[in-house]
């Protein structure tokens, strides 16, 4: 027997009144992890780099004179705040890239324009000056998270209530977690392009062989000395003008991947808030459960009512 549709209405008034108070401290939740979460990647990005100069190409670094190892130094640091800068701008910043996207007149060159977009973007938020190491990034990663976070949106819009609705709340969640992940899987990027350009890095290995590493979850391994420092093994093919052939030969490669998770372990206050925004989310969570169930409620009340409302019986 379904329950008569105003204790539904109410139950679910009461229960939309929980989730924008949840909403409200997940926010505020959000804003205080991106806060911690960008002082720890300054000091993160600046400590992995140091390795890179200093334990794994450390003649590289010596190389450069001291001006140009300032200018590095310099060119990092500004790296990492204008990375904190786009941290706070969370789900904002993948919001004006969609933005981007949908102003394209030609769906063709899509895939082409797509390189330069996380450039033009990361130019707009950050002011990046160096017009020669703008930050790029791949194509794949950038249309697989905007088609995710645009799906979401979209299927939020469909019972828009703002704060309200559970659903939304945690489409927002995924945003900023997909800004988060964006933003560090292009700066991992950019330090390896500063640095090769600096000549630390190789130069054998081209970006795009660089930034596939990056994004393969299980490239190479982590540095135990240094968080955020990958260590790859990657084959190169080589010329042999002699004999008129390729030689492909193995070589190390260390490069920066900067990963969330690492900086969480490292970080205490970091890892406290995620563990605090992981229970709030479980709590939105089972909220959207009993909201899917009663809005089902609800329908099935008001369709039981219609069907009473317009039932007659047919004259004889």
């Amino acid at each position: 027997m379904v329950r008569d549709l105003q204790s539904i209405e109410k139950e679910l008034q009461e229960l939309e009144n929980q989730v924008e108070t949840l909403s409200d401290k997940l926010k505020t939740a959000y804003q205080e992890y991106t806060e911690i979460l960008g002082d720890t990647f300054k000091q993160q990005l600046v400590f992995s780099v140091y390795q890179i100069c200093t334990q794994e190409y450390p003649q590289g670094f010596l190389n450069l004179s001291l001006s140009q190892q300032q200018n590095l130094q310099k060119k990092v640091r500004e790296l990492a705040e204008k990375a904190k800068e786009n941290f706070k701008l969370g789900g904002d910043f993948l919001k004006q890239m969609e933005n981007q996207t949908d102003d394209s007149p030609q769906e063709e060159d899509a895939s082409e324009e797509s390189d330069n977009l996380f450039s033009e973007q990361w130019e707009t938020v950050s002011h990046v000056e160096e017009q020669n190491n703008e930050a790029t990034i791949n194509q794949n990663i950038l249309k697989e998270l905007l088609t995710s976070t645009q799906q979401d949106s979209e299927a939020a819009s469909a019972d828009d209530t703002s704060s309200k609705h559970p659903d939304q709340i945690l489409n927002w969640s995924k945003r900023q977690e997909n800004a988060i992940a964006l933003i560090l899987e292009n700066v991992s990027s950019q330090a390896n392009e500063t640095l090769k350009e600096a000549g630390i890095l190789p130069q054998e290995f081209p970006k795009e062989m660089i930034d596939a590493a990056l994004q393969a979850e299980d490239a190479g391994s982590m540095s135990n000395r240094a968080p955020g420092v990958l260590h790859l093994m990657l084959e190169v093919e080589r010329k042999n003008q002699q004999q008129k052939s390729d030689n492909n030969e193995v070589m190390q490669l260390s490069i920066i991947r900067l990963r969330v998770g690492e900086m969480e372990f490292a970080a205490p206050s970091l890892n406290m808030k995620r563990r605090e925004l992981r229970n709030m989310t479980q709590e939105v969570q089972q909220l959207q459960e009993q909201y899917h169930k009663l809005s089902k409620e609800r329908a099935i009340a008001q369709a039981e009512l219609a069907w009473r409302s317009s039932w007659h019986e047919d004259e004889a």
